[in-house]
């Protein structure tokens, strides 16, 4: 099966998840959505209240222009990292009958196409807190509403797990990535994508985006235990965690202003506004100017390093 290109679907995971998380807590308080009475797929288990929808990073938007914007943010994710995802699954081997685990299902375009490559003689169980935006999907993929630090799943069952902008968000992010193992089969494969923010900031940015863009990630850490460095820490936690054949590649490129390249993130920042002024961390001329700065055709900064993982559970 090919490549997945743009998905008919915006879809919620993407390289770097909502930055904008705890000041739209803050503003607007969590709570669950929850997935749409018309669910596609099956919906086998609903568990916890958290609300999350962008990766595991945000509270669930329920105004409809909100929910509209972040669907595009969302969708322009998933258009720009699918592919790359699909090519680490498909390096470690996947292959028709395979059950897979994709968590942090956001949109559904990855579990969409994981289900074409499986094919009917195999499954996708595609988790995420929240799926208000995980779309149709076709039936051999199970939907769970699913807190991955601390909700159970079947034991040694998946011939692969597929995360993306999911741990970096999980404060408890080493007992998530051991229950991805304990859930992986011997012999299955475990492969993560997440970032790091070390090549971003150690550039020179322009004010006031520099301010903009560090109090919100601050704020982020601060309030959600968000973890900005887990990228580079993936590997170990991988050896730690028992799996072998490790193996792991970054890649960074550049986020030019007004292009989705850059407005995955811009569009996460500009959605934090209404917390950002009413916590008095930023005026909202500032604010505004900064994202004015960003949507600039002659913006260009390096983006964060993408770092990708995998590694395999030892065979029995």
């Amino acid at each position: 099966m090919a490549l997945p290109t743009s998905p008919a679907r915006p879809s919620c995971d993407g390289a770097g998840g909502d930055p904008a998380v705890g000041l739209r807590r803050a503003a607007a308080g969590g709570g669950s959505v929850g997935p749409r009475a018309n669910a596609p797929g099956r919906l086998v288990t609903v568990s916890g209240d958290g609300g999350l929808v962008a990766g595991y990073g945000a509270p669930s938007p329920d105004d409809p222009a909100d929910v509209a914007r972040e669907a595009e943010r969302l969708g322009i994710l998933a258009s720009g990292f699918d592919r790359g995802s699909a090519r680490l699954c498909q390096r470690v081997g996947l292959a028709a009958g395979w059950h897979v685990l994709e968590v942090g299902a956001g949109g559904g375009s990855l579990a969409r196409w994981l289900a074409g490559e499986v094919g009917p003689g195999g499954r996708v169980m595609a988790t995420d807190i929240d799926l208000q935006f995980v779309g149709d999907q076709p039936d051999n993929v199970i939907l769970r509403q699913h807190d991955i630090a601390i909700d159970p799943l079947p034991a040694n069952h998946f011939d692969l797990v597929h995360a993306r902008a999911v741990l970096q968000h999980v404060p408890a992010r080493e007992q998530a990535l051991a229950n991805i193992v304990a859930a992986t089969k011997p012999g299955g494969w475990v492969v993560i994508e997440d970032i790091d923010w070390l090549v971003f900031d150690s550039q020179e940015l322009p004010e006031p985006f520099a301010t903009l863009s560090s109090t919100v990630r601050a704020h982020h850490t601060a309030t959600s235990g968000y973890d900005g460095e887990w990228g580079r820490r993936m590997l170990g936690a991988f050896r730690d965690a028992g799996l072998v054949e490790l193996e792991s590649k970054g890649k960074v490129e550049t986020m030019h202003g007004g292009t989705p390249s850059a407005e995955w993130y811009v569009m996460g920042l500009e959605r934090a506004r209404a917390g950002l002024v009413e916590a008095g961390l930023m005026s909202g001329e500032s604010v505004d100017q900064a994202l004015a700065q960003a949507r600039d055709p002659e913006f260009a900064v390096l983006g964060p390093l993408a770092i990708s993982a995998w590694g395999r559970k030892p065979p029995a």
